[in-house]
C-alpha cells in the first residue's frame, strides 16, 4: 500500500487565475468568469479523447468504459455518504471535476503532474478534512486510475480561500492511451464471462480472473522507491492491462469489476500479518475488500489468495467471503477518518478508508464452506464424492471442513492412518472419473488451518 505524503499547509498569496506555467490569460467573454474552477467541463460522457481549455489545461473527456450487457452496474458512493461537512462534500465534487484537467507542470521534487486545483471559499478546511474528501472520491471511483493520493494544500488569507492541488501519475496523453487499453481489456473480459450467472458466481468469476491473470510484484517489498516508477501497480490498469499489481491494484480492480456486475463492493484498508522464514512481520500496510451478497456483508482478500510460490496450492480461496472474525486472525482494519482524533491523524503513515461495512458475520457464501465438503471423521465414500466433484469442475483444490468434534490437523492425520483413507478415496474416485485423471501415486500436498477448521488438498492431476 502506498504512503501518502500530504504537503504541509502553508499560508501564501495565490493568484487564482494562475497555476505556474500551465495557466494562461483568459479570452474575452460576454459573461466573465472569476476563476477557472467555476468553468464546467466538456459535458457528459463522450468518446475517449482530450482537448485544451482556455486556461491551458488538457481536458480528458469523461468516459464510461465498456459495460456488461447483461447486468446493471451498482456503484454506491459509500465513502461520500460518510463525509460529515458540506465543505468535504464540495471538495469531493470538485475533485471529480478537477481530476479530468491536466497540467504539463510536474510537482516540484516529485514524478507526478499537477491537475487543476480545487479552490474553496474560506481557510477553515484542515488537511484531515481535505484528505478524507479526496480519498473518498478515489475510493468511490477506482476508474480514476491516474490520480495520486498526494495533494498540496495552501491557504490564502488575503482572499480568504483554500487551494488543493491534485496530482496525476500520468500526462493527459498517457491517460487517453491507457483508457483505450483498459476499455479493450474490459470488453474482452465481459465477452469471455459466462452468461446468466448469479451474483455469487459473478463474484467468484471476478476473483478467479484477477488471480489467474495478474501477478503480485514482490519488488515493492524490497525497494521503497520502486513504486515511484511503477504507478500502475496500484490501479485498474496494472491488473487489466499489465497484469502486474500489488494489493491496491487487486482490491480496486475487484471493487470496480464487481460493481460493474451489480455487486456492492468496497475497499478496506488496514494492516496484515506476514510470516517470513518463520518470523512474524506485523503492521504490513494492506488493502482488501468487503462484498454484499443477498443483504449480508463478507470479507474478501484477492491478494492473499493469489499464490506467490509455485509450490503453494492454487484455487483454495480461503479469504473469499469470510467473516470479519476470521479475517481478524491476520488482518486489522483501520479506523475511518471520522473515528480518529486529530492527534492520531498526525501519526498516520498512509491514507485510510472512509467506509466500513456492517458486521460481516454471515457464512452462506463463504467459498470454502460452500464449495468444500464437511467431514468430521475419515469417510472414504464422502471423501471420494468430494474428489469427484472437484475433478469434474477441474478445481485445483479440494477443501474439507472439519466438524466441531475434531481439529483440522487431527482429521488430516487420521486420513493417513491405518488403511490411509485419503489414498483409498483417490483410487475410488479415479475409477469413477473418465480417463482416470488423478495421479493416485503422487504424494499428498495439503495445508491445515486449525483456526478455521479447514484442510486444503491440492488435486493431483496427471
Amino acid at each position: 500500500m502506498r504512503f501518502i505524503k500530504v504537503i504541509s499547509a502553508s499560508i501564501i498569496v495565490l493568484l487564482l487565475l494562475t497555476l505556474g506555467s500551465c495557466a494562461q490569460a483568459p479570452k474575452e467573454k460576454s459573461a466573465p468568469v472569476t476563476r477557472y474552477t467555476d468553468l464546467p467541463l466538456s459535458g457528459g460522457d463522450v468518446a475517449i479523447g482530450l482537448h485544451d481549455d482556455e486556461y491551458g489545461f488538457h481536458i480528458v473527456n469523461r468516459v464510461e468504459f465498456t459495460h456488461p450487457q447483461d447486468y446493471q452496474p451498482k456503484h454506491v458512493a459509500h465513502s461520500y455518504q460518510t463525509l460529515q461537512t458540506d465543505v468535504q462534500k464540495t471538495i469531493y465534487d470538485k475533485v471529480l471535476d478537477g481530476c479530468y484537467c491536466f497540467s504539463d507542470e510536474k510537482v516540484e521534487g516529485d514524478t507526478t503532474y499537477k491537475m487543476r486545483p480545487v479552490i474553496l471559499d474560506g481557510t477553515d478546511c484542515s488537511p484531515k478534512e481535505a484528505e478524507a474528501a479526496i480519498i473518498a472520491a478515489f475510493d468511490d471511483h477506482p476508474e480514476i486510475f491516474w490520480m495520486d493520493y498526494l495533494f498540496d494544500i495552501d491557504y490564502d488569507t488575503a482572499s480568504n480561500t483554500t487551494e488543493l492541488v491534485l496530482h496525476s501519475e500520468y500526462t493527459a496523453d498517457q491517460v487517453v492511451k491507457m483508457m483505450h487499453k483498459i476499455d479493450d481489456a474490459l470488453a474482452a473480459f465481459y465477452r469471455e464471462m459466462p452468461k446468466e450467472l448469479s451474483a455469487y458466481e459473478r463474484e467468484v468469476y471476478v476473483y478467479k480472473y484477477i488471480i489467474d491473470h495478474c501477478v503480485y510484484d514482490e519488488n515493492i517489498l524490497d525497494d521503497t522507491e520502486y513504486e515511484d516508477s511503477h504507478p500502475s501497480l496500484f490501479n485498474l490498469y496494472g491488473v487489466m492491462v499489465d497484469h502486474v499489481a500489488v494489493c491496491e491494484g487487486y482490491a480496486y480492480s475487484f471493487d470496480y469489476l464487481c460493481s460493474e456486475l451489480g455487486i456492492d463492493t468496497v475497499c478496506i484498508s488496514g494492516t496484515a500479518i506476514l510470516e517470513e522464514d518463520g518470523a512474524e512481520m506485523t503492521d504490513t500496510l494492506h488493502l482488501w475488500n468487503a462484498v454484499e451478497l443477498d443483504g449480508e456483508w463478507y470479507m474478501a482478500d484477492v491478494t492473499w489468495d493469489d499464490p506467490d510460490d509455485e509450490e503453494e496450492i492454487r484455487g483454495a480461496y480461503v479469504y473469499l467471503n469470510i467473516t470479519d472474525q476470521v479475517m481478524a486472525l491476520d488482518h486489522t482494519t483501520d479506523k475511518t477518518y471520522a473515528q480518529i482524533t486529530d492527534d492520531e491523524y498526525g501519526l498516520l503513515e498512509c491514507y485510510i478508508n472512509n467506509y466500513l461495512p456492517p458486521a460481516c458475520t454471515a457464512t452462506d457464501y463463504c467459498y470454502y464452506l460452500r464449495e468444500g465438503i464437511r467431514m468430521s471423521s475419515p469417510d472414504v465414500d464422502a471423501l471420494c464424492d468430494g474428489i469427484v466433484r472437484a475433478a469434474e469442475k477441474r478445481s485445483a483444490a479440494l477443501m474439507i471442513n472439519a466438524g466441531s468434534d475434531t481439529t483440522a490437523q487431527a482429521l488430516c492425520d487420521s486420513l493417513f492412518d491405518g488403511d490411509q483413507p485419503y489414498y483409498q478415496a483417490m483410487d475410488q474416485a479415479n475409477t469413477v472419473l473418465a480417463d482416470a485423471p488423478l495421479d493416485t501415486d503422487a504424494d499428498a500436498v495439503y495445508y491445515s488451518y486449525d483456526d478455521r477448521g479447514l484442510i486444503v488438498f491440492e488435486m493431483p492431476y496427471r
